[in-house]
């Protein structure tokens, strides 16, 4: 009886950690063999123009969530892996749009330590027949009310296997 209670108590002290650290999840993006290239212009601060991406990025699934409260029911995922051509900088983002939707709902983008966002849907487009998110000269503003902004142009990827609608 004791070897039994002692394999219990690994098997739940094992699931308790991997609970813990995020394991049998996934929140994390993974490399994927989808292109994506973004390129920043008219950055108040000039250190962030240029172009990021240069392969392919890390996307994690695309997940549709129903949340309670006012937020629509929205399809989202993240990337990173988009490093700076010249540059050890690089960018990462959490994409958002609506199940069915043609273009974005609220994009959050990371570029030099500094996040930038808008939940405005103009200048993008969800191209869901190339598995892409599009950017045409979108501006985005810093989330730290600083007022400094940047306009992207680009594509991100998405992974092809998506839940109905996304």
């Amino acid at each position: 009886m004791k070897p039994l209670f002692k394999t219990c108590a690994v098997l739940a002290a094992t699931s308790a950690l991997l609970v813990a650290c995020g394991g049998g999840n996934d929140d994390d993006p993974s490399p994927s063999n989808e292109p994506g290239v973004l390129t920043v212009s008219n950055a108040t601060s000039a250190d962030l123009n240029g172009v990021y991406g240069n392969g392919t990025l890390n996307l994690t699934d695309v997940d549709k969530r129903n949340p309670v409260g006012s937020v629509p029911e929205l399809c989202s995922f993240k990337f990173d892996g988009a490093n700076k051509a010249g540059s050890s900088a690089t960018a990462f983002g959490d994409i958002r749009y609506r199940p069915d939707a043609t273009v974005l709902h609220q994009a959050f983008v990371t570029f030099g330590g500094q996040e930038y966002a808008s939940d405005e849907p103009t200048d993008t487009a969800v191209v869901r027949d190339s598995n892409q998110i599009r950017f045409n000269g979108k501006t985005l503003f810093a989330t730290n009310g600083s007022g400094a902004t940047v306009r992207v142009s680009g594509v991100i990827p998405m992974r092809p296997n998506r839940p109905s609608g996304c």
